[in-house]
């Protein structure tokens, strides 16, 4: 299984709708997941939740290395287990999913800010499918975007080590 060293991590500012605890993991939140009242979006965006208990909702994430790596399968573990869902459930068709976010992220360069959205295709049929995306900021200086996304994940705030 391929091993990537960059993860999607949380950064705390309520302002851009994103309250998972900075440096905390981030997945694709399910049909389940809810934004527990902090925020509202558009019905075409979507939002991202923290890998851990709370599965905290954020609007954005960043691109970030990690210590040591992940794999699609250790992200698959994370995110059913905060589900509260059987890890046993995880099948290779499932894997596929976490392996094309985790291809995404690592293509982007550190710090660059994700969101995620739904994109619908009319043709040949009508479907809905999620993208995972880099998000331009047009409205922010350089020095607004590097004080906001550009961070370090300290070893001892960061849950998911190897």
């Amino acid at each position: 299984m391929k091993k990537y060293e960059k993860m999607l991590i949380a950064f705390n500012d309520k302002e851009l709708n994103c309250y998972a605890n900075q440096g905390d993991w981030l997945y694709i939140a399910t049909k389940k997941d809810t934004k527990k009242g902090l925020f509202r979006l558009a019905n075409y965006l979507h939002y991202f939740v923290s890998l851990n208990s709370e599965r905290i909702p954020s609007e954005f994430g960043v691109v970030n290395k990690i210590e040591g790596y992940v794999t699609a399968e250790d992200l698959a573990k994370l995110d059913y287990e905060s589900r509260k869902q059987d890890v046993s459930l995880i099948t290779d068709q499932v894997l596929i999913d976490y392996e094309k976010f985790l291809q995404k992220i690592n293509a982007q360069p550190e710090h660059t800010p994700m969101a995620v959205t739904w994109l619908e295709k009319r043709f040949p049929n009508n479907t809905k499918e999620l993208r995972v995306h880099k998000k331009f900021f047009s409205g922010m200086s350089k020095a607004e975007k590097k004080s906001i996304f550009e961070f370090t994940i300290r070893g001892d705030s960061q849950q998911h080590k190897r």
